[in-house]
C-alpha cells in the first residue's frame, strides 16, 4: 500500500492546486432504456419518472431507440422536460420494413439458425432472451458513446433486468442502478405453472432457472436496485441479496386519466387493455375471453369484451371472431374505451411487478376486477379498491356482479382513484427516488477508493516517439516506486509490456492491443462476423461495441494520454492530457496541408475533451492560454526531467567503449539529438559547421543521432553543396544507455531548434556535464536558465561564434558545466511524478462530486 506520509502529501498537492469549489455536489443520470418512454403509449410510466427526475437532477440523458415517425415526433416532450437525448433511429421510421423476399420454407430454416446461434451464444446458462438486449446495445452502441463523450455521468441507471449485462460493457460508474419492473425468474415460473404443454413447462422453467441466476448475479452487482413494489423488493431482498433495494412505485398522471362522466359507460361493456405481444397480456386475453366471457354472456347476453392495445399476437387477433369479442389493436387514446367501460378486467394469470393498467382504470374511476396475480404490487384491500377473482367461475360471477350493481362498481371506482392520488404521485415519487439515488452516491462519496488511471502509451514504439518515450518511461518508473495504492492500467505496445518490472505491484497491470492473443481475439471475431454475415444473421459485437468494452475493460475512470492528443476508443472515459507543444499553430509552414488539418483537430478536439491539461513547461502553458484560448485554472505545469542515467558519473572505460562503438574521440564533435524534422533546424548547425570551418579554422564534426524525417533530403543536398561529408555523421536511432556516453564525450551540446514545448537535450546534457548552445527561443530560455549559451536558432554565424569560444576556452566550458549541474538539479522526476499523480486526484475528486 501507498506509503501514508506520500498518500497525504498528494491529496495535500491536489488540494492545493484545486481550490474547493465543489461544496454543493451534482446529480447526474444516465438512463438505458431500449424502449422510448413516451406518453401517451408505451412506456409511460418511464416517461412520467423520467421527466420529473430531470426537474429535480442537475442533468438526464437517456439512450434509447426510436422505431417510427409519431414516436420520434413525442420525444420532443422529453427533450422540453429537461431530457438529453441520444436516440438510435431505425431506418423505417416513414415506411414499414420491405416483406421477406425468402420462401416460407427459408425463412424458417433462417428463424431455425437464429435460434441455433442465440442458443450458442447464450450457453451455457444465459437467459435466451436477454441476447435480444445485446443487439439492442449493439444499436445504441454509437449513441451511448457520445453521451459518455459528452458528459461526466455519476450514475448510470439500466431499466429492465433483462438488460443488466449492459453494465458489463460500460466504463463503470458512481453508482449503478438496475430498475427491475418485474422479477422476470418469477415471471417465468407462473408462466410454467400456467402453461398446459408440459414442453413448455420444462421450456419455462428451464427460463426461470437460467432467470434466477442471471438476476441474482446482476442484482448483486449493481449499487441499487429499484422495484415498483414493497412485494418485489422483499422477494428480491431474500433471494437475490442487492447491496440495497428500494421501492419506487408507478406513477400515475392523474390529470391525464381524469374520469369520464358516467353517461359515457357504456352498460355492459368490459375493457382489457395493455401490450398485446407481452405474454402475460396475450395470455390473459384469450383466458378472459374463451373461459370466462362466456358464462358472463349467459348472464349478461349483451356482455362486450374489448381487448385495447398495440402488437396483438395472432392469436388475440383470433378473439374477435368470438360472440362479443372486439380486438382494437393499438388506438391513438385509449381514454375513451376506458371511459366507455363498465368493468375494466385484469385477467392475469402469471406475470411480476406491477400493474399500470389498474392505476389507469383507478384513476378514470373505473371499477376493476383482477387476479391476485394482477393487483400484484399494489397497495388495495379486495372488495374496497377492486375485486379480486382467481378462478374463471368466481371472475365471471364477480364480472356479472359489478355489471348489474353499480352501487359496487361505485364503492371499488372511487376508492381506487384516491389509491391512485394518493399512493402514486409521479412528483413526489421522483422526489423521494432522487432522495434515495443521493442518499446512495453520497454514501459512495464517502468511501475513500483508490484512483484508476489508464496511462495510454500505445504510441511507445522504440525509435518512433522521440523524447515522449523517454518522459513515458521515467515517470512509469517513478510511479512504479511511489504508489502502490492506486489502481494504473498502461496500455503498451505488445513489444514494450515486460520493459517496466512489476513484481510486488498488485495495483499496476499491462494489457496490449497488439498482442498475440488481442490477435487471435479479433481474428476470432471477425470469423464469427463472417459466419454470421454468410448465414444473413446479425451479429451483436459491432465496432462500437468493442469500442465500448475496449474502455470497460481498462477499469479506469480516469485515461492520462501523453502525446497531445486522446485515442477515440477511450473517449468514454475522463481526460488528463499532456500537452508537449502545439507548434503547429506557430510553425503551419513545417506541415503539410492535411497533416495541419489533422493536427489542428486532434489537437483542438482532445484539449477541449480533456478534464484536465498538463503542459510540460510553462512555455506551453502560456501559448495554450494565448492561441487556444484555454482557461488557466484547466492547465497545471508539470515540468519534466532527464532521467537518472544522464549524469556526470560515467564510467570512463564504459564510456570509451561505447564511443568507439559509434567511431567517436572524446571532444572531437558536436552532438545535436534529434529527428531531423524541420523545426529542429539542422540547417542552422550545419551552417555553423561551414563557418567554423572557413572563419575559425575548426573542423569539429557534427554528430547527429535520431530517425531520418521529411528534412532529410534537403540536408544532404545542404551539407553536399558545402563538402561537409566527412565533418556531418547520422548515427540514426541510438540506444537509450548510449546517449549519456554521447552527450559526456561531446564537445558541446548544439541545438538550435525553433521551438520546443520543453527541450530536454538542453537538460540531459546539463545534466551530462556537457556545455550547451542553444535557440534564445520557446521554452529553451526557461529550462536553461544562466547555464548555457542562448542565440539566435537562425543565425549560423551566432552558433559558429558561441560553438568556437567553446571549443577554444576550457575556464568557459568548466563554468558552463558548474552552472548546468545546479540548473539540472531543479528538475525532479519525482517531483513531475507527484505533481501529474496531484492533477490525477484533482479530476478524480470532480468526477465523484462534479
Amino acid at each position: 500500500m501507498i506509503d501514508q506520509a506520500i498518500s497525504s502529501n498528494l491529496a495535500r498537492d491536489s488540494a492545493v492546486q484545486a481550490p474547493d469549489t465543489l461544496s454543493d455536489p451534482r446529480l447526474n443520470i444516465l438512463i438505458l432504456n431500449t424502449h422510448l418512454p413516451i406518453f401517451p403509449g408505451g412506456g409511460g410510466v418511464e416517461y412520467l419518472t423520467t421527466t420529473h427526475m430531470a426537474g429535480l437532477a442537475d442533468q438526464v440523458g437517456l439512450v434509447s431507440m426510436v422505431h417510427s415517425r409519431d414516436d420520434l415526433n413525442k420525444a420532443q416532450d422529453l427533450v422540453d422536460a429537461g431530457v438529453q437525448l441520444y436516440l438510435w433511429q431505425s431506418s423505417y421510421l416513414d415506411t414499414a420494413p420491405p416483406p421477406p423476399k425468402h420462401s416460407p420454407l427459408a425463412r424458417r430454416l433462417r428463424q431455425w439458425l437464429e435460434e441455433l446461434a442465440n442458443r450458442y451464444q447464450a450457453w451455457p446458462r444465459r437467459p435466451i432472451d436477454t441476447l435480444i438486449l445485446d443487439r439492442c446495445f449493439r444499436n445504441m452502441a454509437p449513441a451511448i458513446t457520445s453521451a459518455l463523450a459528452e458528459h461526466p455521468w455519476q450514475v448510470l441507471s439500466v431499466v429492465e433486468s433483462s438488460a443488466a449485462a449492459m453494465i458489463d460493457y460500460l466504463p463503470r460508474h458512481m453508482v449503478s442502478i438496475l430498475v427491475m419492473h418485474d422479477i422476470r425468474s418469477v415471471l417465468y415460473e407462473r408462466r410454467a405453472m400456467a402453461s398446459a404443454s408440459s414442453w413448455q413447462r420444462l421450456q419455462f422453467k428451464r427460463q426461470a432457472r437460467r432467470y434466477f441466476t442471471f438476476e441474482r448475479d446482476y442484482c448483486q452487482r449493481y449499487d441499487l436496485v429499484v422495484t415498483v413494489s414493497n412485494h418485489d423488493a422483499a422477494w428480491v431482498r431474500t433471494h437475490y441479496r442487492p447491496r440495497r433495494v428500494i421501492t419506487v412505485p408507478l406513477p400515475i398522471d392523474t390529470r391525464y386519466f381524469q374520469p369520464e362522466p358516467i353517461a359515457a359507460e357504456q352498460a355492459d361493456r368490459i375493457v382489457f387493455t395493455g401490450l398485446m405481444n407481452h405474454p402475460p397480456n396475450a395470455d390473459a386475453a384469450v383466458y378472459f375471453a374463451r373461459q370466462v366471457l362466456p358464462t358472463i354472456r349467459l348472464a349478461v347476453p349483451k356482455a362486450e369484451f374489448y381487448v385495447v392495445g398495440r402488437h396483438p399476437t395472432a392469436e388475440v387477433q383470433a378473439l374477435s371472431q368470438l360472440p362479443g369479442v372486439c380486438v382494437t389493436g393499438g388506438v391513438p387514446d385509449i381514454r375513451p374505451l376506458l371511459g366507455s367501460a363498465a368493468v375494466v378486467v385484469v385477467p392475469l394469470r402469471y406475470g411480476s411487478g406491477a400493474r399500470q393498467k389498474i392505476l389507469e382504470a383507478w384513476s378514470m374511476e373505473k371499477c376493476v376486477v383482477s387476479t391476485t396475480i394482477g393487483a400484484e404490487g399494489l397497495a388495495y384491500q379486495d372488495g374496497v379498491h377492486l375485486a379480486i377473482a382467481d378462478d374463471a367461475e368466481f371472475m365471471a360471477g364477480t364480472v356479472i356482479h359489478a355489471l348489474r350493481e353499480r352501487g359496487f362498481r361505485d364503492r371499488l371506482r372511487y376508492a381506487g382513484r384516491a389509491v391512485a392520488l394518493e399512493a402514486h404521485h409521479p412528483q413526489r415519487i421522483a422526489r423521494e427516488y432522487h432522495r434515495e439515488i443521493e442518499i446512495t452516491l453520497s454514501e459512495k462519496r464517502q468511501q475513500d477508493v483508490p484512483m484508476r488511471v489508464a496511462l495510454d502509451m500505445r504510441w511507445m514504439i522504440p525509435g518512433h516517439a522521440g523524447g515522449l518515450e523517454n518522459l513515458a518511461r521515467s515517470f512509469t518508473r517513478h510511479l512504479l516506486a511511489l504508489d502502490r495504492y492506486n489502481a494504473y492500467t498502461a496500455i503498451l505496445p505488445a513489444r514494450c509490456r515486460y520493459d517496466f518490472d512489476l513484481r510486488g505491484h498488485d495495483n499496476f497491470r499491462v494489457i496490449s492491443q497488439d498482442s498475440l492473443g488481442a490477435y487471435a481475439r479479433r481474428l476470432r471475431l471477425r470469423l464469427v462476423r463472417a459466419l454470421f454475415g454468410r448465414l444473413r444473421l446479425d451479429h451483436w459485437e459491432s465496432p462500437e461495441v468493442m469500442r465500448l468494452r475496449f474502455a470497460r475493460s481498462l477499469d479506469a475512470e480516469i485515461v492520462y494520454s501523453y502525446p497531445g492528443y486522446i485515442y477515440p476508443d477511450v473517449y468514454p472515459l475522463r481526460h488528463v492530457l499532456m500537452v508537449p507543444d502545439i507548434q503547429h499553430e506557430y510553425f503551419p509552414e513545417f506541415f503539410s496541408k492535411q497533416a495541419l488539418e489533422e493536427r489542428r483537430r486532434l489537437y483542438g478536439d482532445s484539449i477541449q475533451r480533456a478534464d484536465h491539461i498538463c503542459a510540460i513547461s510553462q512555455f506551453t502553458r502560456q501559448t495554450l492560454i494565448e492561441r487556444l484560448g484555454v482557461a488557466p485554472d484547466k492547465i497545471t505545469t508539470v515540468a519534466l526531467a532527464a532521467d537518472p542515467i544522464f549524469n556526470t558519473g560515467g564510467e570512463p572505460l564504459e564510456d570509451d567503449t561505447k564511443l568507439r562503438k559509434y567511431g567517436l574521440q572524446p571532444g572531437s564533435y558536436l552532438f545535436f539529438p534529434a529527428h531531423t524534422w524541420r523545426h529542429k533546424n539542422h540547417r542552422t548547425a550545419i551552417d555553423a559547421l561551414r563557418i567554423l570551418r572557413g572563419k575559425y579554422g575548426l573542423t569539429p564534426t557534427l554528430v547527429c543521432s535520431g530517425g531520418a524525417r521529411e528534412a532529410q533530403p534537403a540536408l544532404e543536398q545542404q551539407i553536399a553543396e558545402h563538402g561537409l561529408h566527412n565533418q556531418v555523421r547520422f548515427l540514426g536511432y541510438c540506444p537509450h544507455a548510449d546517449l549519456p556516453a554521447l552527450y559526456r564525450g561531446a564537445a558541446c551540446l548544439i541545438f538550435p531548434s525553433l521551438f520546443e514545448g520543453f527541450g530536454m537535450p538542453v537538460l540531459e546534457a546539463m545534466a551530462c556535464g556537457c556545455p550547451v548552445v542553444c535557440s534564445n527561443t520557446s521554452s529553451l530560455p526557461e529550462i536553461a536558465g544562466d547555464a548555457a549559451l542562448l542565440v539566435d536558432p537562425f543565425a549560423g554565424e551566432a552558433f559558429a561564434e558561441a560553438a568556437a569560444r567553446l571549443l577554444r576556452d576550457a575556464d568557459l566550458r568548466a563554468g558552463m558545466r558548474a552552472r548546468g549541474l545546479p540548473q539540472a538539479e531543479r528538475f525532479s522526476w519525482q517531483r513531475h511524478t507527484r505533481e501529474t499523480v496531484a492533477v490525477f486526484y484533482r479530476v478524480h475528486r470532480q468526477i465523484r462530486e462534479l
